[in-house]
């Protein structure tokens, strides 16, 4: 048998050892692990300031680290004075409309008097060169719409930046690394810190082939760890493993098949579990079989 055969083997002998199982209860031995996230700015910048480090408890919306941009404040101010501009322009849309409208009608009537010779033609020509102007002023004025439009958008995308280089944490947790210190220039995606979601453990653990069709996902379970003894944590299975794992490449005889393990995940559902049970604690599971 080669090497990593052998080894493979021994692993697959090793967990099986570890379910005991009665005619109605099953015990395996499983593993605490916590879930992280990794917070990182949407928004290139320098980091400024790190509020929290490894080990300090986080509370949701906490500010954790801030980044800055030169010369952010200043775009602001530029694309907020490009917007008020904009929007005095539009208010005078309303005058531009009444000029347009009033050269309009003075038009129409030096037209019936031009026409009965009462006005010359020069003073025609004038009238009507007037009204163009009444109207191109007014175009003017419609296409300041969009201009104020297009400007108080560049002026939320700049807010929109800025409130991004303040990092908030969006979960209860526990500093678990830091990736980045102040000074440092960071892009886009690039993280500052892990978070452990310690308040909301679960279990690792593998159930041997001859059990697994006698438990399903939402069955209960019961977490019992070596530092609280005497004391049991309910729990409930969230999820089984629709592969095998630890399983030889073709498993053909009966004490092959009988080294298949398919892992489960187990949630505890006590809420003290979650400031007791620390990653990394080995733990015992009972789960009552299914007929």
């Amino acid at each position: 048998m080669k090497p990593h055969a052998r080894m493979l083997a021994a692993a697959t002998a090793l967990l099986c050892a570890t379910c005991r199982g009665a005619a109605d209860r099953l015990q395996v031995s499983g593993t605490i692990e916590i879930r992280q996230v990794q917070l990182a700015p949407l928004t290139s910048g320098r980091l400024l300031r790190l509020l929290r480090d490894e080990g300090d408890s986080v509370h949701r919306g906490d500010t954790v680290a801030v980044l800055q941009q030169p010369g952010l404040d200043a775009l602001i101010s530029q694309r907020r004075a490009q917007a008020d501009a904009a929007a005095l322009r539009v208010a005078e849309i309303a005058a531009a409309q009444a000029d347009s409208a009033r050269a309009a009608n003075d038009l129409a009537r030096a037209q019936r008097l031009q026409q009965q010779n009462i006005i010359s033609q020069q003073q025609y020509d004038a009238l009507n060169a007037a009204a163009q102007a009444a109207v191109a002023r007014l175009a003017a004025r419609r296409a300041a719409s969009s201009e104020w439009a297009a400007a108080s958008a560049a002026v939320a995308a700049a807010l929109a930046t800025r409130d991004e280089l303040t990092i908030v944490s969006p979960v209860d947790g526990v500093v678990l690394s830091r990736y980045a210190n102040p000074g440092e220039a960071l892009t886009i995606g690039t993280p500052i810190l892990s978070l452990g979601l310690v308040h909301h453990p679960w279990i690792r653990a593998y159930v041997g082939d001859r059990y697994i069709g006698r438990v399903k996902v939402g069955q209960a379970a019961t977490v019992r760890v070596d530092a609280y003894p005497g004391r049991a944590f309910p729990g409930r299975i969230v999820e089984i493993a629709s592969q095998a794992e630890f399983t030889p490449r073709v498993a053909l005889t009966e004490r092959e098949r009988a080294d298949l393990v398919f892992g489960i995940k187990v949630e505890p559902s006590d809420g003290d579990a979650g400031g007791r049970l620390k990653a990394g604690m080995p733990v015992t599971l009972e789960v009552p079989l299914l007929p």
